[in-house]
């Protein structure tokens, strides 16, 4: 087997392995909500806590103390500043209103069509803020997905619905977040950006905690629960991330992306079998609408000189 083979192989499970463990997320945070009712910002703040200490402990080990201190241009406070308001936005805001969603009795194969609109939201504010300018393509994927989330939030129930717009919002912040990372440089790598922002963005979700009366006795959650805790923090996490970057090095991230659209599909089927969640039309048309929407999004346009480049649904 030659060389290239061999890397095509390696990125192809890598990335396969990268989808099926942020899928399977989605079903085991509604497990540990429904079933063992942790409370979700409770759940949330452990579990990104743990996960990105985790990843600092690997990255001292492997690289040494100065790996693991932030910096934006050569600026340690800088660094730190950034780290934390992405914290707030990508982990505090997109996991923890995706965790309300499923608390309000979303399913986790929805909630996760709904996160994942998160490129046709970038697709408009970068238009503004990126001078990336919107076209053709780009605004029929905004079309479609627009009918798709229509779709989703107008044949649910007042209770479910409401946990729809929860996941819209996370899906709003995911975008902002991917704004600002475009706009302000960091000097240490994806790794250690990402550590930096689960840890901080976990803590702030411990305090918020309290703050909305949330309590739990660990001594009722079963030992299934303790399972899918240990997953949710380590395969579905760690090992989501870790593999992700090695992906990004592996093909860039324009191909690397393309990939992610099956993180809804895998959330689906692990729904299915795990948490026997029901197909329904309004699932199987939002579900549509939205998938495709993201494959106009990512659709390549041909200029004038016969080149093509990519959209911006990365």
């Amino acid at each position: 087997m030659n060389n290239a083979n061999s890397k095509n192989q390696n990125f192809l499970v890598a990335i396969l392995l990268t989808t099926i463990f942020m899928g399977s997320s989605f079903p085991t945070g509604k497990f540990l909500i429904s079933v063992e009712h942790v409370p979700p910002f409770l759940l949330g703040g452990w579990r990104f806590l743990l996960a990105g200490i985790l990843m600092l402990l690997w990255s001292l080990i492997t690289g040494g103390f100065k790996t693991l201190i932030p910096e934006s241009a050569g600026d340690k406070k800088k660094g730190f500043l950034l780290v934390a308001v992405i914290g707030l936005l990508q982990t505090t805001g997109t996991m923890g209103f995706l965790n309300l969603s499923m608390a309000a009795g979303v399913s986790s194969s929805m909630s996760s069509i709904i996160l994942f609109t998160n490129p046709l939201w970038l697709a408009i504010i970068a238009h503004f803020m990126l001078n990336d300018k919107l076209n053709r393509w780009k605004i029929l994927s905004l079309i479609l997905g627009f009918a798709g989330v229509v779709v989703c939030l107008g044949l649910e129930s007042s209770r479910v619905g409401i946990g729809l717009l929860f996941a819209l919002l996370g899906s709003l912040c995911w975008s902002v977040n991917t704004v600002i990372t475009k706009k302000v440089p960091f000097d240490k790598g994806s790794w250690i950006f990402t550590a930096w922002q689960l840890l901080l963005g976990g803590l702030c979700m411990l305090i918020l905690s309290p703050l909305m009366h949330e309590s739990y006795n660990t001594v009722h959650i079963s030992s299934w629960g303790w399972i899918w805790f240990v997953w949710i923090v380590i395969p579905a996490s760690v090992g989501s991330f870790g593999l992700w970057f090695y992906s990004l090095r592996q093909r860039g991230a324009t191909i690397a992306s393309g990939f992610l659209f099956l993180v809804p599909l895998f959330s689906t089927i692990f729904s299915v079998i795990g948490l026997h969640d029901k197909f329904s039309i309004q699932l199987v048309v939002g579900g549509l609408l939205i998938v495709s929407s993201l494959f106009f999004l990512n659709k390549k346009e041909v200029k004038k000189d016969g080149s093509r480049k990519w959209n911006y649904g990365k």
